[in-house]
């Protein structure tokens, strides 16, 4: 099958880094750790399984990062090369395994791309899979499976840049026949966002500060407005255009990160700001919950001082290295900083539910508007033009940018 597959031994990942500061295109090619061509279809790791045909295959930030060799170290022990790349996805299942019950040849699926315990057929399940966190699992590089923590990082799986790749059949989540493939497509970073909203949900009265409006922080936006709709939310947002769709979304207010913008945040927050000897003002009050998404350092510092006194800050945004935080706000203001990964079952209306399926329900009942977030779509061969567009945000307008493996779809199915 065609597919995008990174592979990083010694020297061509030196030889990749290099080019790469040349030119960004250098970081995808016949030499570097990340090239398009054919690999052999996966084999279904056991009867347990599926083989997915993909239909939409979306480009994350965390994807540029492993591309463009950003990714922090500390994740390598969690992946196993070559791996085909791609973790967001809909398809359609092309054959089944003997053991799986329930899905059909032909139907259409998102998955849940965690590797943790139950695809990994480590019985007895670890504690953090049985309390419903796989995110937290303690066998990602253990059991039937090459080391790896998604589908996307994981040799021998397969991943949503190539034709078709391999779930376990606890993985599948059916798609309505009304939601379309660009719906579909965003139920794994809406379901992100989700965790994150309902890790740290803020009660009713609480201003929400989102910090960054790619297609993460827009999707977060989409879930605090349908999880905590008595929740004012701000968003930071780079772009104008950003804004826009943070605004259609629910924002109440949106802020462009030009000129004097923190006093439109102080603004937004009621806040008091105070001027140090140097460096930027600190906000005395200021929002109640902030959840960074984007993961340069001028998010974190404004997260940072922005953030009320006792409040919370969760880090949803793929930071690596933040270079010149003054970390003071932290421990002055007594803040609470929480990282969110990925998924997971939260409990709430007297049931607990998974936040990929309260993503697809979320979609499917109107109340996350995200369809006009797919922006982009381009075949995996047009693959150097679909990361270029993914990675110039402002001047291509993009939101979230789609590989589409096969034949254009006609539409939902």
């Amino acid at each position: 099958m065609k597919a995008i597959r990174f592979a990083a031994p010694l020297p061509t990942y030196l030889l990749t880094l290099a080019a790469g500061r040349l030119s960004p295109r250098f970081y995808v090619g016949p030499l570097a750790c990340t090239r398009y061509g054919e690999v052999p279809d996966p084999a279904l790791p056991a009867p347990d399984w599926v083989s997915v045909r993909t239909r939409l295959g979306g480009i994350c930030g965390s994807d540029l990062a492993i591309v463009t060799l950003g990714a922090s170290p500390s994740t390598s022990p969690f992946s196993s090369f070559p791996f085909v790349l791609g973790h967001e996805n809909v398809g359609e299942i092309v054959e089944l395994g003997a053991d799986v019950r329930g899905f059909d040849r032909g139907q259409r699926v998102v998955v849940n791309p965690l590797l943790s315990c139950v695809p990994r057929a480590i019985r007895p399940a670890c504690a953090a899979c049985a309390a419903g966190r796989p995110s937290r699992c303690a066998h990602f590089t253990d059991g039937a499976l090459a080391p790896g923590m998604f589908i996307g990082t994981t040799r021998g799986v397969g991943g949503s840049w190539g034709e078709c790749f391999t779930a376990h059949a606890s993985q599948l989540v059916a798609v309505p026949e009304s939601l379309s493939d660009e719906e579909a497509v965003l139920v794994e970073p809406l379901a992100c966002a989700v965790h994150a909203v309902r890790s740290h949900l803020p009660p009713a009265g609480e201003r929400a500060l989102v910090v960054g409006a790619g297609s993460i922080g827009l999707l977060t936006v989409a879930a605090l407005r349908a999880l905590a709709p008595a929740s004012p939310v701000t968003v930071l947002a780079r772009h104008v255009f950003q804004g826009e769709h943070a605004e259609r979304l629910g924002a109440e207010r949106v802020v462009i990160a030009r000129g004097r913008y923190v006093d439109a945040l102080a603004e937004a927050a009621g806040a008091r700001l105070l001027r140090p000897v140097l460096g930027e003002r600190i906000a005395v009050g200021g929002f109640d919950r902030t959840v960074v998404c984007t993961g340069d350092s001028r998010a974190m510092e404004d997260a940072l001082r922005m953030t009320r006194a006792g409040g919370t800050i969760v880090l949803l945004g793929n930071a690596v290295h933040l270079k010149g935080v003054d970390w003071a706000p932290l421990w002055l203001k007594e803040l609470t900083l929480a990282g969110s990964l990925a998924y997971g079952a939260h409990a709430h209306g007297g049931a607990t539910r998974h936040a990929f399926e309260e993503a697809v329900a979320l979609i499917a009942g109107g109340r996350a508007a995200v369809r006009p977030l797919v922006t982009h779509t381009f075949p995996l061969a047009d693959h150097a033009r679909a990361l270029a567009t993914a990675a110039d945000r402002g001047g291509a307008h993009s939101i979230k940018v789609a590989f589409r493996p096969g034949p254009p779809a006609p539409g939902p199915v």
